[in-house]
C-alpha cells in the first residue's frame, strides 16, 4: 500500500526528472507540504529518501536543493555503465533463456507502439519500459555482483533524464540498438552483444551531454 511519504517521493522525483524542479532549486519542506496537502512528517521522510537516492542534497547555507550534475560526473557515470552493461550483455548472450528473449521482444514491441502513438506520457512510459528491458538483460547475466554494481549506476537521477534529451533521430537510433541487442542475444554472440550495448550507452551519454 502506498504511503503518503512514498507518494510525495514519487511525485517530487518526477518533478525533478522532468525539469519542473531544476538543478540547484531550493526545496522547502513547508512549501512541499502545502503543495501536496500533507503534514511535514511524510514530507521530511520523502526528502530523506530523495537525498539518499541522489535526487536532493543538503547544503549548510542553502538547505535542501535539487542535485546538480557536472559534465565530468555525467561522463564518468555513463562510462561506468558502458563497462558494466557491456560485460553483462556478453555474459547474457551465453545464459539468457528463450523466455527472457521473448520478454525482451514483447517489451520492445510495447516501446515502439508507445513511440508510434505518441501518448501524453510518452517519455515516462518509454523510460519505464526501457528500464525493464535493461533489467531483463542484467538478470540474464546471472551475476549478482555485476547486478549490484549496475544498480547504483542505472538508478542515478541523471539516467532518468536520458529519454527526455533525445531528438527524434536519437530516439530511433536507441530503438534500433534494442532490436540489434535482441538479435545478438538470439545469436548467442557475446562480442556482438557487448559492442551493441556499449554503443547504446555511449550514444545516450552524448545525447544527454549535447542537450546540456
Amino acid at each position: 500500500m502506498e504511503t503518503t511519504a512514498s507518494r510525495i517521493y514519487s511525485q517530487v522525483k518526477e518533478c525533478i526528472v522532468d525539469g519542473h524542479y531544476p538543478p540547484g532549486m531550493r526545496i522547502v519542506e513547508q512549501n512541499v507540504a502545502k503543495e501536496f496537502s500533507s503534514s511535514r512528517t511524510p514530507v521530511r521522510e520523502a526528502m530523506r529518501m530523495l537525498a539518499s537516492d541522489g535526487f536532493l542534497v543538503f547544503t549548510p547555507n542553502s538547505g535542501t536543493v535539487v542535485r546538480e550534475w557536472t559534465v565530468e560526473q555525467i561522463r564518468e557515470l555513463f562510462d561506468l555503465r558502458a563497462l558494466i552493461e557491456g560485460e553483462i550483455a556478453d555474459l547474457s548472450a551465453c545464459k539468457i533463456s528463450d523466455q527472457e528473449i521473448e520478454q525482451l521482444q514483447s517489451i520492445q514491441d510495447q516501446i515502439e507502439r508507445v513511440v508510434a502513438t505518441q501518448p501524453k506520457d510518452v517519455l515516462s512510459d518509454i523510460s519505464a519500459l526501457n528500464r525493464e528491458f535493461h533489467q531483463i538483460i542484467a538478470k540474464a547475466g546471472r551475476n549478482d555482483r555485476l547486478m549490484a554494481m549496475l544498480a547504483g549506476a542505472i538508478e542515478a537521477p541523471i539516467i532518468h533524464k536520458t529519454f527526455r534529451s533525445y531528438s527524434e533521430r536519437e530516439l530511433q537510433r536507441s530503438l534500433q540498438h534494442h532490436r540489434e541487442l535482441i538479435d545478438a542475444l538470439m545469436a548467442r554472440d557475446g562480442s556482438w552483444a557487448r559492442s551493441v550495448m556499449s554503443a547504446h550507452i555511449y550514444a545516450a551519454k552524448n545525447a544527454l551531454l549535447g542537450a546540456k
